[in-house]
């Protein structure tokens, strides 16, 4: 998923305090609400994660992130107003080539934005590959946003994941070399891009530096399609049956939402609804989740 800071302004620029409170607040929630953190991107007009949300609230995850961190930005830079873009885009990964892909997509993303030569330069919050299954991240609490109201804890952390999907599929040296051969194609993709645009690398000083107020310049269509469904890497056949899966979802929403407009109350919504569920009281079948 890709949450954007509101027109674009660098106010997740990575110095020390925003990258800090990043890896507060993840661990903290994560922990909260039985999210598995797989990858994770904080750019400075933006921030991309790959996450298992084990109990089926992903929703207060990011709820909960987000109001954080705006107020850590806002106590941080003394300003005001909304930080988010309302809408963020939340992608579901079907199978294990897709989640290799999006991995390797957001972790290349200090390239592809012409920040900084090699990814690994990047100064910000950013998961490595080589942390997958062996580093725990921690972070202390933001005291510029908490200040003397010791409410949370001193301290959280979250540990860096192997996707279980991508095991399952590759075995832990096949996925090794699945993620590593997908960043590098995605790295050597992204340099070629800002070599034909005739960009130049701001680098990771400059990006350190630039004032969070700045906004970023390049172009960007609005209203661009925004997809909400990956099933990169799958067959034909299967990736027919998932967005069939998906439409029927969709059908069943629709259908429901007819029937209450005509006043109708004796409704049970598709497995997956949930502002219907958490907000307006309604009921829907079982989601499975993952334990």
């Amino acid at each position: 998923m890709t949450c954007r800071v509101l027109l674009r302004r660098y106010l997740f620029k990575p110095d020390r305090a925003i990258t800090g409170a990043f890896k507060y607040l993840l661990g903290e929630y994560a922990r909260r609400h039985g999210v598995r953190i797989f990858a994770v991107c904080v750019m400075s007009t933006h921030y991309h994660l790959v996450v298992l949300d084990t109990r089926g609230v992903l929703p207060n995850f990011l709820r909960d992130v987000n109001w954080s961190v705006a107020n850590v930005v806002k106590a941080r830079y003394r300003t005001s107003g909304a930080v988010f873009e309302q809408e963020l885009s939340k992608v579901k990964l079907h199978g294990a080539k897709a989640v290799v892909d999006k991995i390797a997509y957001m972790l290349a993303n200090p390239v592809a934005a012409a920040a900084v030569r090699d990814p690994r330069e990047w100064p910000g919050l950013r998961t490595r590959l080589a942390d997958m299954g062996r580093t725990v991240i921690r972070g202390t609490r933001p005291e510029h946003y908490s200040g003397r109201r010791k409410t949370m804890a001193p301290d959280a952390s979250f540990a860096v994941e192997m996707p279980p999907v991508v095991l399952e599929e590759y075995g832990v040296d096949g996925a090794k070399k699945a993620l590593a051969d997908a960043l590098e194609a995605r790295v050597a993709e992204a340099r070629a891009e800002v070599r034909r645009k005739g960009w130049t690398y701001l680098g990771a000083k400059r990006a350190a530096s630039v004032s969070p107020f700045k906004q970023a310049v390049a172009f960007e269509v609005y209203g661009a399609r925004n997809p909400d469904l990956s099933t990169y890497g799958s067959s034909s056949e299967e990736a027919s049956t998932v967005k069939r899966e998906y439409i029927a979802f969709h059908r069943a929403y629709q259908h429901c939402r007819e029937r209450m407009l005509r006043g109708e109350t004796d409704l049970r919504w598709p497995p997956g609804t949930w502002a219907m569920v958490q907000h307006f009281g309604q009921r829907a079948s079982p989601l499975s989740t993952v334990a």
